[in-house]
Protein backbone atom coordinates (compact mmCIF):
# COMPACT_ATOMS: atom_id res chain seq x y z
CA UNK A 1 0.00 0.00 0.00
CA UNK A 2 2.76 2.03 1.17
CA UNK A 3 4.21 2.15 -2.75
CA UNK A 4 1.04 2.67 -4.33
CA UNK A 5 0.65 5.97 -2.06
CA UNK A 6 4.01 7.16 -3.01
CA UNK A 7 3.66 6.75 -6.53
CA UNK A 8 0.22 8.46 -6.67
CA UNK A 9 1.01 12.25 -7.51
CA UNK A 10 -2.50 12.92 -6.05
CA UNK A 11 -1.75 11.87 -2.97
CA UNK A 12 1.25 13.25 -2.57
CA UNK A 13 -0.30 16.67 -3.57
CA UNK A 14 -2.90 16.85 -1.39
CA UNK A 15 -0.37 15.16 1.62
CA UNK A 16 2.10 18.66 0.66
CA UNK A 17 -0.34 21.01 1.23
CA UNK A 18 -1.71 19.82 4.48
CA UNK A 19 1.87 18.94 5.84
CA UNK A 20 3.14 22.45 4.42
CA UNK A 21 0.27 24.48 6.19
CA UNK A 22 1.05 22.64 9.52
CA UNK A 23 4.47 23.54 9.65
CA UNK A 24 3.44 27.18 8.51
CA UNK A 25 1.03 27.36 11.26
CA UNK A 26 3.29 25.51 14.12
CA UNK A 27 6.29 27.83 12.78
CA UNK A 28 4.30 30.89 13.44
CA UNK A 29 3.59 29.83 16.85
CA UNK A 30 6.79 29.08 17.14
CA UNK A 31 8.70 32.14 15.90
CA UNK A 32 6.44 34.95 16.37
CA UNK A 33 4.18 33.71 19.53
CA UNK A 34 0.95 33.38 17.18
CA UNK A 35 0.89 37.32 16.04
CA UNK A 36 -0.86 38.49 12.90
CA UNK A 37 0.52 41.70 11.40
CA UNK A 38 -1.57 44.36 11.51
CA UNK A 39 -2.19 47.65 9.59
CA UNK A 40 -3.99 49.92 10.64
CA UNK A 41 -2.52 52.86 8.01
CA UNK A 42 -1.34 52.29 4.60
CA UNK A 43 0.74 55.19 3.28
CA UNK A 44 2.75 55.37 0.27
CA UNK A 45 6.47 55.75 -0.47
CA UNK A 46 5.77 59.71 -0.17
CA UNK A 47 4.31 59.37 2.85
CA UNK A 48 0.49 59.63 1.74
CA UNK A 49 -2.32 58.10 3.51
CA UNK A 50 -3.48 55.36 0.52
CA UNK A 51 -5.86 53.55 2.30
CA UNK A 52 -7.43 52.30 5.55
CA UNK A 53 -8.72 48.99 6.40
CA UNK A 54 -10.22 46.55 5.37
CA UNK A 55 -7.68 46.81 2.66
CA UNK A 56 -7.31 44.33 -0.28
CA UNK A 57 -4.90 41.80 -2.11
CA UNK A 58 -1.80 43.03 -2.44
CA UNK A 59 1.83 41.75 -2.77
CA UNK A 60 1.80 42.80 0.86
CA UNK A 61 -1.37 41.27 1.95
CA UNK A 62 -2.07 38.41 -0.22
CA UNK A 63 -5.53 37.93 0.92
CA UNK A 64 -6.11 41.90 1.85
CA UNK A 65 -6.98 42.40 5.88
CA UNK A 66 -10.43 42.56 7.54
CA UNK A 67 -12.40 45.62 9.14
CA UNK A 68 -9.76 45.57 12.39
CA UNK A 69 -6.27 45.35 9.92
CA UNK A 70 -5.47 42.07 10.41
CA UNK A 71 -3.49 40.17 7.50
CA UNK A 72 -6.13 37.65 6.48
CA UNK A 73 -3.21 35.06 4.81
CA UNK A 74 -1.63 35.16 8.62
CA UNK A 75 -4.98 34.91 10.07
CA UNK A 76 -5.76 31.38 8.07
CA UNK A 77 -1.91 30.55 8.53
CA UNK A 78 -2.15 30.66 12.39
CA UNK A 79 -5.43 29.32 12.52
CA UNK A 80 -4.95 25.93 10.50
CA UNK A 81 -3.29 24.47 13.57
CA UNK A 82 -6.93 24.95 15.55
CA UNK A 83 -9.09 23.41 12.69
CA UNK A 84 -6.77 20.32 12.10
CA UNK A 85 -6.50 19.47 15.51
CA UNK A 86 -9.67 19.71 17.21
CA UNK A 87 -11.03 17.83 14.05
CA UNK A 88 -8.45 14.82 14.39
CA UNK A 89 -8.57 14.77 18.08
CA UNK A 90 -12.50 14.78 17.85
CA UNK A 91 -12.24 11.94 15.09
CA UNK A 92 -9.55 10.01 16.78
CA UNK A 93 -11.52 10.01 20.42
CA UNK A 94 -14.82 8.96 18.36
CA UNK A 95 -12.65 6.18 16.98
CA UNK A 96 -11.07 5.36 20.24
CA UNK A 97 -13.80 4.93 22.40
CA UNK A 98 -15.77 3.36 19.60
CA UNK A 99 -13.50 0.94 19.75
CA UNK A 100 -13.60 0.38 23.22
CA UNK A 101 -17.24 -0.15 22.79
CA UNK A 102 -17.70 -1.91 19.83
CA UNK A 103 -15.13 -4.96 20.15
CA UNK A 104 -16.46 -6.23 23.53
CA UNK A 105 -20.33 -5.64 22.27
CA UNK A 106 -19.41 -7.72 18.69
CA UNK A 107 -18.19 -11.04 20.65
CA UNK A 108 -21.54 -11.06 22.64
CA UNK A 109 -24.88 -12.72 21.44
CA UNK A 110 -26.86 -11.33 18.19
CA UNK A 111 -29.86 -10.70 20.69
CA UNK A 112 -27.22 -7.92 23.16
CA UNK A 113 -26.31 -6.79 19.68
CA UNK A 114 -29.90 -6.02 18.74
CA UNK A 115 -30.48 -4.40 21.56
CA UNK A 116 -27.96 -2.31 21.43
CA UNK A 117 -28.85 -1.35 17.83
CA UNK A 118 -31.99 -0.49 18.59
CA UNK A 119 -30.77 1.45 21.61
CA UNK A 120 -28.20 3.54 19.23
CA UNK A 121 -30.15 4.10 16.08
CA UNK A 122 -32.50 6.47 18.29
CA UNK A 123 -29.64 9.03 17.98
CA UNK A 124 -28.70 8.77 14.56
CA UNK A 125 -31.88 10.56 14.10
CA UNK A 126 -31.19 13.45 16.15
CA UNK A 127 -29.82 16.85 14.92
CA UNK A 128 -26.57 16.86 15.92
CA UNK A 129 -25.69 20.36 15.54
CA UNK A 130 -28.87 21.75 17.41
CA UNK A 131 -27.83 19.38 20.38
CA UNK A 132 -24.43 20.54 20.35
CA UNK A 133 -25.67 24.43 20.18
CA UNK A 134 -27.94 23.63 23.36
CA UNK A 135 -24.82 22.13 25.41
CA UNK A 136 -22.32 24.67 24.56
CA UNK A 137 -24.18 27.88 24.25
CA UNK A 138 -24.15 28.45 27.81
CA UNK A 139 -20.55 26.86 28.39
CA UNK A 140 -18.80 29.22 25.58
CA UNK A 141 -20.65 32.39 25.78
CA UNK A 142 -18.58 34.65 27.97
CA UNK A 143 -20.54 38.66 28.38
CA UNK A 144 -17.19 39.50 30.06
CA UNK A 145 -14.30 39.56 28.55
CA UNK A 146 -12.15 39.76 31.91
CA UNK A 147 -13.78 36.46 33.12
CA UNK A 148 -13.02 33.93 30.28
CA UNK A 149 -11.98 30.88 31.75
CA UNK A 150 -8.49 29.36 30.48
CA UNK A 151 -8.48 27.98 27.05
CA UNK A 152 -7.25 24.96 28.01
CA UNK A 153 -10.59 24.66 30.05
CA UNK A 154 -13.39 25.68 27.35
CA UNK A 155 -11.17 23.07 24.72
CA UNK A 156 -11.56 20.54 27.16
CA UNK A 157 -15.26 20.77 27.19
CA UNK A 158 -16.37 21.37 23.59
CA UNK A 159 -13.95 17.97 22.53
CA UNK A 160 -15.62 15.78 25.39
CA UNK A 161 -19.36 17.19 23.86
CA UNK A 162 -18.33 16.68 20.18
CA UNK A 163 -16.58 13.37 20.90
CA UNK A 164 -19.67 12.00 22.30
CA UNK A 165 -22.27 13.30 20.26
CA UNK A 166 -20.61 11.33 17.65
CA UNK A 167 -20.26 8.26 19.51
CA UNK A 168 -22.98 6.07 18.55
CA UNK A 169 -22.96 6.59 15.09
CA UNK A 170 -18.98 5.23 14.81
CA UNK A 171 -19.76 2.77 17.60
CA UNK A 172 -22.66 1.42 15.80
CA UNK A 173 -20.79 1.33 12.38
CA UNK A 174 -17.52 -0.24 13.83
CA UNK A 175 -19.84 -3.26 15.61
CA UNK A 176 -21.08 -3.85 12.49
CA UNK A 177 -17.85 -4.62 10.54
CA UNK A 178 -16.67 -6.52 13.51
CA UNK A 179 -19.15 -9.03 13.33
CA UNK A 180 -18.63 -9.15 9.54
CA UNK A 181 -15.10 -10.03 9.95
CA UNK A 182 -16.09 -12.22 13.18
CA UNK A 183 -17.86 -14.51 10.42
CA UNK A 184 -15.25 -15.09 7.80
CA UNK A 185 -13.45 -18.17 7.38
CA UNK A 186 -9.80 -17.33 9.24
CA UNK A 187 -11.57 -15.90 12.27
CA UNK A 188 -13.70 -18.82 12.61
CA UNK A 189 -10.71 -21.04 12.38
CA UNK A 190 -8.62 -19.22 15.14
CA UNK A 191 -11.80 -19.97 17.43
CA UNK A 192 -11.80 -23.30 16.37
CA UNK A 193 -8.51 -24.05 17.34
CA UNK A 194 -8.52 -22.59 20.58
CA UNK A 195 -7.31 -18.54 20.39
CA UNK A 196 -8.23 -16.34 23.20
CA UNK A 197 -10.48 -13.11 22.29
CA UNK A 198 -7.05 -10.72 22.74
CA UNK A 199 -5.20 -13.30 20.70
CA UNK A 200 -8.01 -12.88 18.12
CA UNK A 201 -8.29 -9.58 18.32
CA UNK A 202 -4.77 -8.59 17.69
CA UNK A 203 -3.26 -11.03 15.59
CA UNK A 204 -6.61 -11.99 13.58
CA UNK A 205 -8.90 -8.88 13.60
CA UNK A 206 -7.38 -5.70 14.33
CA UNK A 207 -4.79 -6.29 10.84
CA UNK A 208 -8.14 -6.59 8.50
CA UNK A 209 -9.47 -3.78 10.65
CA UNK A 210 -6.99 -0.97 10.24
CA UNK A 211 -8.43 0.34 6.69
CA UNK A 212 -11.91 0.57 7.72
CA UNK A 213 -10.12 2.52 10.61
CA UNK A 214 -8.18 4.82 8.42
CA UNK A 215 -11.31 5.46 6.17
CA UNK A 216 -13.57 5.69 9.53
CA UNK A 217 -10.86 8.53 10.75
CA UNK A 218 -11.31 10.86 7.54
CA UNK A 219 -14.74 10.49 7.50
CA UNK A 220 -15.39 11.77 11.08
CA UNK A 221 -12.73 14.40 10.58
CA UNK A 222 -14.48 16.00 8.01
CA UNK A 223 -17.89 15.58 9.69
CA UNK A 224 -16.61 17.47 12.72
CA UNK A 225 -15.52 20.44 10.39
CA UNK A 226 -19.00 20.37 9.14
CA UNK A 227 -20.41 20.59 12.90
CA UNK A 228 -17.82 23.15 13.94
CA UNK A 229 -19.05 25.03 10.50
CA UNK A 230 -22.84 25.04 11.49
CA UNK A 231 -21.78 25.82 14.95
CA UNK A 232 -20.05 29.18 14.04
CA UNK A 233 -23.14 30.28 12.22
CA UNK A 234 -25.29 30.41 15.43
CA UNK A 235 -22.52 32.33 16.97
CA UNK A 236 -20.61 29.73 18.76
CA UNK A 237 -16.91 29.92 18.05
CA UNK A 238 -14.32 27.22 19.03
CA UNK A 239 -13.15 28.14 22.10
CA UNK A 240 -15.52 30.25 23.69
CA UNK A 241 -17.34 33.38 22.08
CA UNK A 242 -17.18 36.54 23.55
CA UNK A 243 -19.85 39.12 23.39
CA UNK A 244 -19.28 42.65 22.70
CA UNK A 245 -21.11 46.15 22.62
CA UNK A 246 -20.28 45.98 18.72
CA UNK A 247 -20.93 42.04 18.37
CA UNK A 248 -19.60 39.34 18.89
CA UNK A 249 -16.50 38.14 18.50
CA UNK A 250 -14.03 34.57 18.65
CA UNK A 251 -10.94 33.81 20.83
CA UNK A 252 -8.93 31.77 19.19
CA UNK A 253 -7.89 32.23 14.99
CA UNK A 254 -9.77 29.02 13.63
CA UNK A 255 -10.96 28.77 10.57
CA UNK A 256 -14.71 27.74 11.48
CA UNK A 257 -14.85 30.32 13.47
CA UNK A 258 -13.68 32.99 11.19
CA UNK A 259 -16.30 31.61 8.76
CA UNK A 260 -18.83 32.19 11.46
CA UNK A 261 -17.55 35.54 12.40
CA UNK A 262 -17.18 37.25 8.99
CA UNK A 263 -20.73 35.58 7.95
CA UNK A 264 -22.45 37.94 10.19
CA UNK A 265 -20.33 40.94 8.23
CA UNK A 266 -21.29 39.55 5.00
CA UNK A 267 -23.21 42.44 2.67
CA UNK A 268 -23.89 42.56 -1.14
CA UNK A 269 -22.91 45.85 -1.12
CA UNK A 270 -19.45 45.99 -1.86
CA UNK A 271 -17.15 43.06 -3.11
CA UNK A 272 -14.67 44.61 -0.53
CA UNK A 273 -16.87 43.83 2.31
CA UNK A 274 -17.53 40.38 0.79
CA UNK A 275 -14.18 38.96 0.22
CA UNK A 276 -13.89 38.82 3.87
CA UNK A 277 -16.52 36.18 4.25
CA UNK A 278 -15.09 34.58 1.19
CA UNK A 279 -11.71 34.29 2.29
CA UNK A 280 -12.72 31.76 4.56
CA UNK A 281 -15.76 29.70 2.93
CA UNK A 282 -13.42 29.26 -0.02
CA UNK A 283 -10.18 27.81 2.48
CA UNK A 284 -12.96 25.50 4.44
CA UNK A 285 -14.23 24.41 1.17
CA UNK A 286 -10.66 23.88 -0.24
CA UNK A 287 -9.49 22.08 2.79
CA UNK A 288 -12.99 19.73 2.59
CA UNK A 289 -12.01 18.66 -0.44
CA UNK A 290 -8.31 17.57 -0.18
CA UNK A 291 -9.39 15.76 2.65
CA UNK A 292 -11.97 13.79 0.55
CA UNK A 293 -9.66 13.44 -2.07
CA UNK A 294 -7.38 11.95 0.38
CA UNK A 295 -10.05 9.23 1.31
CA UNK A 296 -10.72 8.24 -1.79
CA UNK A 297 -7.12 7.66 -2.58
CA UNK A 298 -6.33 5.93 0.56
CA UNK A 299 -9.89 3.72 -0.41
CA UNK A 300 -8.08 2.60 -3.59
CA UNK A 301 -4.78 2.07 -2.40
CA UNK A 302 -6.46 -0.73 -0.05
CA UNK A 303 -8.44 -2.10 -2.79
CA UNK A 304 -5.22 -2.32 -4.88
CA UNK A 305 -3.23 -3.95 -1.82
CA UNK A 306 -6.25 -6.48 -1.06
CA UNK A 307 -5.75 -6.81 -5.71
CA UNK A 308 -9.33 -7.04 -6.27
CA UNK A 309 -9.71 -7.77 -9.63
CA UNK A 310 -11.16 -4.97 -12.11
CA UNK A 311 -13.95 -6.19 -14.84
CA UNK A 312 -13.73 -3.78 -17.61
CA UNK A 313 -15.22 -4.02 -20.88
CA UNK A 314 -11.82 -4.40 -22.28
CA UNK A 315 -11.44 -7.26 -20.01
CA UNK A 316 -14.42 -9.11 -20.88
CA UNK A 317 -13.89 -8.55 -24.79
CA UNK A 318 -10.29 -9.73 -24.39
CA UNK A 319 -11.81 -13.00 -22.55
CA UNK A 320 -14.26 -13.65 -25.27
CA UNK A 321 -11.83 -13.24 -28.09
CA UNK A 322 -9.33 -15.56 -26.40
CA UNK A 323 -12.36 -18.50 -25.68
CA UNK A 324 -12.89 -18.13 -29.26
CA UNK A 325 -9.54 -18.35 -30.78
CA UNK A 326 -9.49 -21.61 -28.48
CA UNK A 327 -8.68 -24.82 -30.96
CA UNK A 328 -9.93 -27.53 -28.34
CA UNK A 329 -13.30 -25.45 -26.47
CA UNK A 330 -12.89 -27.20 -23.59
CA UNK A 331 -9.49 -26.03 -22.96
CA UNK A 332 -9.20 -23.46 -19.80
CA UNK A 333 -9.18 -19.59 -20.17
CA UNK A 334 -6.38 -18.49 -17.30
CA UNK A 335 -8.45 -15.96 -15.17
CA UNK A 336 -5.31 -13.83 -14.55
CA UNK A 337 -4.61 -12.93 -18.08
CA UNK A 338 -8.52 -11.35 -18.77
CA UNK A 339 -8.86 -10.26 -15.38
CA UNK A 340 -5.66 -8.26 -14.50
CA UNK A 341 -5.49 -4.65 -14.06
CA UNK A 342 -4.28 -2.69 -17.22
CA UNK A 343 -1.94 0.75 -16.34
CA UNK A 344 -4.84 2.40 -17.89
CA UNK A 345 -7.76 0.96 -15.93
CA UNK A 346 -6.42 1.95 -12.54
CA UNK A 347 -7.79 5.53 -11.80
Amino acid sequence: MRRVLIRDPIFIFCFVIVAGLLLMSFGNTVFRDGNVDQTLMLYSDEGRLIGIPPLEPSKYQWLGTDNAGYDLFQMLVEGFKWTVGICALVAFGRMFIGLLIGIPLAFRGARLNQFFKTLLDGFLILPISLIALMMLVGTLTFFDSTQVPPLFDRVKIELIVLVVLGLPAVTLYLITEIRQLLQQEFMIVAQTLGGSVWHRVRLHLFPHLVPTLVIVFMQQFVQTLMLLIHLSLFGIFFGGTVMLHEGIMPTVYEWSSMFGYYFRQFTAMTWMTNHLFLVPAMSLAALIFIFNLLTSRLERAFKLRRQEPVVTEASLAQSEAAAASLSNPFTLVDSTVSLRKEPDDIV
